[in-house]
């Protein structure tokens, strides 16, 4: 190799990240720190700083990154209901009561599993009430719910193992209020709430209410 040519990359080395996979890291790991902040003390009771901190970086990086703390806690609602509209397209979509059924009970699963970004959104939920930005937030991904809902709903009474004379809309939104309701009152007290108990009397509920 001459004096002039470039040094030759090791064989397995990582290239280098560009700066744009370096902040979408920070960010995503600011907002995943935010998440679990949030899930402990809601919406109020925590600082910039302590995200930047509980994230392993500074306590300004939060606010270089999102402006402040209005600026963060959108974005995590943009994030978390991203992921969750992201979760409900991946279920392959199929016709029928039982696939129905089977969906809620994945929300159950879900909640079990990914209890801390529940509680986010769920404190998301509540402030948005008096947030017009998180309201949009939040109401994005009950519409998306609901009418995802619905065409399951549709196609089971067109295959004939869901009831004719329900409005498909109004009761995927009793549905999703019930599922939604039960999460919340097992994470505001998990000890007094068996949430799969719940879960099975809920979807033996729905299948009676809506098998032919």
């Amino acid at each position: 190799m001459t004096a002039s040519s470039p040094p030759a990359r090791q064989a397995g080395a990582r290239p280098r990240r560009t700066q744009g996979e370096r902040r979408e890291e920070t960010e995503r790991r600011l907002l995943d720190a935010a998440v679990e902040l949030i899930a402990e003390r809601g919406l109020e009771r925590f600082t910039l700083a302590e995200v930047g901190e509980s994230a392993g970086y500074s306590r300004a990086a939060p606010a270089f990154h999102f402006g402040n703390k209005e600026g963060l806690i959108e974005a995590l609602a943009k994030d978390l209901v991203g992921g969750f509209q992201q979760a409900m397209d991946e279920s392959p979509p199929e016709p029928g009561l039982e696939h129905l059924l089977r969906n809620a009970g994945q929300y159950f699963e879900r909640a079990e599993r990914l209890s801390i970004r529940y509680r986010a959104l769920f404190a998301i939920f509540g402030e948005a009430h008096y947030n017009a930005l998180l309201r949009k937030a939040s109401s994005d991904l009950t519409a998306h719910s609901i009418a995802r809902m619905a065409r399951n709903l549709r196609a089971g009474i067109e295959a004939g193992d869901i009831r004719a004379d329900i409005d498909p809309k109004v009761q995927a939104m009793i549905i999703l209020t019930g599922m939604r309701g039960l999460v919340s009152h097992w994470l505001m007290d998990p000890k007094a709430v068996n949430l799969r108990a719940a879960r099975k009397s809920f979807i033996e509920g729905v299948r009676r209410s809506l098998a032919p």
